[in-house]
């Protein structure tokens, strides 16, 4: 299981580091092109600032359901013990 889990915060991290190198280079282009409004004045923009939302959504999200779901079994299992003691 530790394996598994090392292997997919691996993935993670090389999306993470795929998606810098075109929001890097866009960055750059928005700067000395002196766009004003860089996004709604390229298309690049756009594609960059969506695939940002789903990466991170796809990043942060299974970690905080996760992290709930864990949470709440945590707090049902020891309610659970705490009902067989009585």
């Amino acid at each position: 299981m530790h394996q598994h889990a090392s292997q997919l915060v691996d993935l993670l991290l090389v999306l993470v580091a795929a998606w810098m190198v075109p929001a890097t280079i866009f960055i750059t282009y928005a700067y000395f092109g002196r766009l004003k409004n860089p996004v709604s004045e390229s298309v690049f923009g756009r594609v960059v600032i969506i695939s940002l939302f789903i990466i991170t959504t796809s990043i942060w999200l299974p970690i905080i359901l996760t992290a709930i779901a864990l949470s709440l079994i945590g707090h049902l299992w020891f309610r659970f013990r705490g009902q067989l003691r009585k």
